[in-house]
Order: structure tokens, then C-alpha cells, then sequence
């Protein structure tokens, strides 16, 4: 069986729960996750947006945006510790300085739709982990959200499909100055030059000041093949005035995670 990298590609896997290491809090399929996470933001911190973009169209506004105005902010990773504790110190005795946790709200509500768990039950929190990049920042560049095994709404089934498939992987841009004009015309590009399907967002109040944070998801297309398969972009702020003026291309999004889930129990195409 295979895994996702943090990128989306796969690599073999040992099942879910069936090994844990050191100190138990995570499984050795999570500690491999983990590390390729670390790995894929290092790379992904001094990488251009035509090479994080990836089978963008030349000569058009896709990349100048994201160049101007976006910047690398982080990759993400969808773990299951032992308990939120054990998985906190262990964050913390690699030296990887986890930041106090928070709900989230946006990965709870896709968790919960995609597997029919029951939201109040569904307790994932969110941490941010600091490492030392190649450009000499150290900044919170790995997201991570942690699912624990002792919460209500656990099930392995769920652990299961999330290790194999990395639904939740993606690679993320902070929009410093966001505006409505502009992430209209980033929206446009990343969809017509890139292949990135808009697949929702939300408001987090509970991060990114007082006004919480808005996040916005994209999926490739499924015609537009490449290792990276979701994007983030992250703006401080109440944005869902705008978000909820985007249509969705639902039947195109439910194309590409269909074919994302081909992909990984059959191999690339």
C-alpha cells in the first residue's frame, strides 16, 4: 500500500497503528509523514512559484501574482498521535517548537464530511512547527493537524484513507495584503494557468489576529498532472464575503480527488 508526501506523491506505507517507535506517540507511517513534510517545506522555502506551481502556462499571470504579491508560508500534514500531549512532546523533544495549538475549523468540517463523523466529535487541533530553512529564516513553516486517537470522533477506518490518500497535504502562500480585486485575479490565473480548481475555504477565528484568518483551497485538475496536488492561500482576515462569491466546479473537484484516489491505489497514469 502507498502513502502521499506532503508534495502528493506516494511511497510505501506500513499500516496505519500497526508500528509505533521511541516513544509512542506517533505511529513510524505518521514519523515518516512527518518527515517528509519537514523535507518538502525546506525545498518548497527557496523554490520559485513556477517550480511550486508546476505545468503553468508561460507568459501569463499566474506566477508574476504569486511572485508579487504571495508568500511561502508553510506545507501541511495530517497526523494521528497517541494522545495530544504525547504528540506535543514529542514535537517539542525533536526540537521542533511547536506553537500553542488551535482549533481548526475548516479541516474538522472537511474530515467530517468526507467520512460522515460528527463534527463536535471530530477534534483536530492545529500546531505550527519552526525549523531552520536554507535561507537562514527559522520560521513555522510545516502545519501540521493533529487528529489524537483518544478523541470521540477517532475511527482507524479514517486514519486509514487520510495516510494512504494525504487529502489534507498541501503547500501554502500567506497573502500579506489581501484584497477582493486581487484574489479575484489570483483565483482566475491559478484556475486558467494552472489547473487549480477552487475547492472551497473558511474562516478560522481562533488564528491570524483579531479578525481570525481566511483560508482558501485549490485541487489540480486532474488534467494537469503533477506531484504538487493542493495549494493554499492564506489571508489575515474575515474573507468569506468574498469566498462565498466563488462558484465551485464541483463536478471538476469530485474529477480530481476520484482521480487522486486511482492514482494512488493503481499507480501514476
Amino acid at each position: 500500500m502507498s502513502v502521499a508526501h506532503p508534495s502528493g506523491t506516494a511511497k510505501e506505507r506500513l499500516r496505519p497503528g500497526a508500528e509505533f517507535t521511541g516513544d509512542g506517540a506517533f505511529s513510524g507511517a505518521d514519523l515518516r509523514r512527518l518527515d517528509d513534510a519537514i523535507r518538502d517545506a525546506r525545498l518548497a522555502s527557496t523554490a520559485s512559484a513556477s517550480t511550486l506551481l508546476a505545468q503553468v502556462a508561460a507568459g501569463g499571470e499566474a506566477v508574476a501574482l504569486t511572485e508579487q504579491h504571495c508568500v511561502f508560508d508553510h506545507c501541511a500534514v495530517l497526523l494521528f498521535p497517541r494522545t495530544l500531549t504525547a504528540g506535543l512532546r514529542h514535537l517539542e523533544r525533536r526540537g521542533l517548537a511547536p506553537l500553542p495549538t488551535v482549533p481548526s475549523t475548516v479541516v474538522r468540517r472537511r474530515l467530517s464530511t468526507r467520512h460522515g463523523l460528527d463534527p463536535a466529535a471530530c477534534q483536530v487541533h492545529i500546531t505550527r512547527l519552526r525549523l531552520e530553512l536554507p535561507n537562514g529564516r527559522r520560521q513555522a513553516a510545516v502545519e501540521v493537524f493533529l487528529f489524537p486517537r483518544d478523541s470521540a470522533g477517532f475511527d482507524r477506518r479514517v486514519e486509514e484513507s487520510e495516510a494512504a490518500h494525504g487529502f489534507e497535504h498541501h503547500t501554502a502562500f500567506v497573502v500579506p495584503r489581501p484584497s477582493p480585486p486581487l484574489l479575484a485575479r489570483l483565483v482566475t490565473a491559478w484556475r486558467t494557468e494552472a489547473g487549480l480548481l477552487w475547492e472551497g475555504g473558511g474562516h478560522n477565528p481562533h488564528e491570524g489576529g483579531p479578525q481570525g484568518s481566511t483560508v482558501m483551497y485549490f485541487v489540480r485538475d486532474h488534467a494537469w498532472p503533477s506531484p504538487r496536488r493542493r495549494f493554499e492561500l492564506h489571508c489575515a482576515g474575515d474573507l468569506r464575503d468574498f469566498t462565498a462569491r466563488i462558484a465551485k466546479e464541483t463536478e471538476a473537484v469530485d474529477r480530481a480527488y476520484a482521480d487522486w484516489r486511482r492514482t494512488i491505489h493503481d499507480g501514476p497514469r
